[in-house]
């Protein structure tokens, strides 16, 4: 699950890179958006250093979070960080976690195993359901 938030940190700082852009100006903008790009990898590496010095800095065993009905995208960079996540399946039998085309879309958790409250170590497996996202 480390291993999971860290590319999707990276991932998710990546996008936010190719989202800024430039204006297409001759102004010099180039060497800016450069180092902007620079210092926004430098921030995702930082993020990703925090997020494991967290997980380390956890006591071992503790017990599972309810995850469902929570949105899949915010769990992996929050509650389900530190936990080792090993499989999510879309209801088509779609391996969410390893298919980077279902990484993209909006996934809320209908299940989990172990079952909330069930005592965990950090290398404990464990498996999530999830099903398309509800838009209201």
């Amino acid at each position: 699950m480390r291993r999971t938030a860290i590319t999707v940190l990276t991932l998710a700082a990546a996008l936010a890179c190719g989202a800024c852009g430039s204006s297409g100006g001759s102004d010099g903008s180039s060497a800016a958006s450069t180092s902007s790009a620079a210092s926004t990898s430098e921030a995702a590496e930082s993020s990703a250093q925090t997020a494991a010095q967290q997980c380390q800095s956890q006591t071992w065993p503790q017990r599972l979070p309810d995850f469902r009905g929570k949105a899949l995208g915010d769990m992996v960079v929050g509650a389900a960080l530190c936990y080792n996540i090993t499989a999510i399946t879309a209801p088509d039998g779609t391996d969410v976690m390893h298919d980077a085309a279902g990484m993209t879309k909006p996934w809320t958790v209908t299940s989990q195993s172990p079952a909330a409250g069930a005592s965990v170590t950090a290398q404990t497996p464990i498996t999530l359901k999830v099903t398309a996202a509800q838009h209201n």
